[in-house]
């Protein structure tokens, strides 16, 4: 698909909806009493703050737009044998992110951030969407491809700081790219597909297509039953190089395993299952992933895993979280707020065991596997603080053999608005 014309259109969409009707300003975001000197809606518009960010909306409330953002910071220490390679550790502005959308009438919306972390400035999201009630959306623009309930959920709601080492195998794919995409569920089902081609910022002109089917036969406020299974096809453009790798943080630039770069691919196919089940404060999750890639030097077989559990010390649980309209489980919202010597917010500990393993025929990109013990704390919904350590159990015939042993110690300081 290609990528200019596909960006023309969805600014072109932004910009007719914005001026679908002058006379009324749009609005956005949950009801909320108004600010002290806001409009009372008597002149056709009313004015929010809250958790969710910014939020104008016109007294029919057909007319919306929010403002919202989030800030993660976080720092990272390595110990035991990195090999030859020092790692890049201390702070980072992982994520700056300012985003801006709302509501065009009875159907349509739209949303566009930008991320400002990392010393970069980026587009992660821009779209416009027509949706139908609750059963059904049609999206075109940049967006997330529908693979993965691990890459589906927000990194403000995972309770990791960093996603498995599966997530390497994955997001060469099947991350944000320009594409069509439509979603539809009922009470208890959800499937997405669509077709996409690169990422905004990238000027290749390959394509992919990825779906995503899940049922819940369990949606309780204390127990929810997950199973999800999903399919992507991707050819990237006939001149680029497919490198996967897996670093132990987003910034360290030490990978554990790593494929080097993968010439003459012609196509990448991946499929895989997930599951999760929470009752009261435990949850349990698992994905597994396996990609065939059919290269230069022939085809390449690789597979990646993890099982993930939560365990809520202060009583809240996931199931209460989980949103069957977007397949995905939202972060845990505390109880009771943070308050000093009344209420401790909500405390989570999380455990993951993940796996992969890059080496088949001419590809021999190493095979690791990795521990990760988490606590998370959350004094209110907006705010949480994460701290994991991770260990290095294997990383047999990789580049990074030395690497075995090696203990990663992230914190994060997390604000969304």
């Amino acid at each position: 698909m290609p990528r200019r014309l596909l960006h023309a259109a969805v600014l072109t969409a932004v910009s007719a909806s914005a001026a679908a009707e002058p006379s009324e300003m749009p609005g956005g975001g949950p009801a909320a009493a108004p600010l002290s000197g806001a409009s009372d809606g008597r002149d056709g518009v009313r004015v929010s703050l809250n958790g969710d960010g910014l939020g104008i909306e016109s007294a029919g409330g057909r007319y919306s737009f929010d403002v919202g953002g989030r800030l993660h910071i976080d720092w990272a220490r390595h110990s035991g044998d990195a090999g030859a390679a020092s790692p890049v550790e201390g702070a980072d502005l992982r994520r700056a992110r300012i985003a801006a959308g709302g509501r065009v009438g009875d159907a349509w919306r739209f949303s566009g951030e930008i991320d400002f972390g990392r010393d970069d400035v980026s587009v992660t999201d821009l779209w416009v969407a027509y949706e139908v009630g609750d059963a059904l959306r049609l999206t075109f623009g940049q967006q997330k491809q529908p693979y993965s309930l691990g890459l589906e959920m927000s990194s403000n709601d995972i309770p990791f700081v960093e996603r498995g080492l599966d997530n390497a195998l994955l997001a060469p794919f099947v991350g944000r790219a320009l594409g069509v995409r439509v979603d539809a569920s009922g009470a208890r089902w959800f499937v997405a597909g669509g077709v996409y081609g690169e990422p905004i910022d990238d000027d290749d002109e390959g394509w992919g297509t990825a779906a995503r089917f899940v049922v819940a036969p369990l949606i309780e406020q204390e127990r929810a039953l997950h199973f999800g299974m999903r399919a992507a096809y991707r050819e990237p453009e006939a001149s680029a190089t497919v490198r996967i790798r897996h670093e132990t943080t987003s910034f360290s630039e030490l990978s554990i395993v790593d494929t080097a770069a993968i010439g003459g691919v012609d196509n990448v196919t991946l499929v895989g299952p997930e599951a999760v089940f929470a009752t009261g404060p435990f949850s349990v999750a698992a994905e597994y992933n396996h990609a065939r890639i059919e290269h230069a030097l022939g085809a390449s077989s690789f597979d990646a895993w993890h099982v993930a559990a939560t365990w809520s010390l202060t009583g809240e649980s996931r199931a209460a979280a989980y949103e069957i309209r977007d397949g995905e489980f939202k972060r845990l919202a505390p109880t009771q707020n943070f308050s000093p010597g009344d209420a401790p917010g909500a405390w989570e500990l999380a455990a993951r065991y993940s796996s992969i393993d890059l080496s088949d025929g001419s590809i021999v990109g190493g095979e690791g596997k990795t521990i990760t013990l988490g606590s998370n704390w959350y004094p209110n919904r907006n705010v949480r603080v994460m701290l994991d350590w991770t260990r290095v159990l294997e990383s047999d015939d990789s580049t990074r053999a030395a690497a075995e042993g090696l203990d990663v110690l992230t914190l994060r300081a997390q604000i969304t608005f």
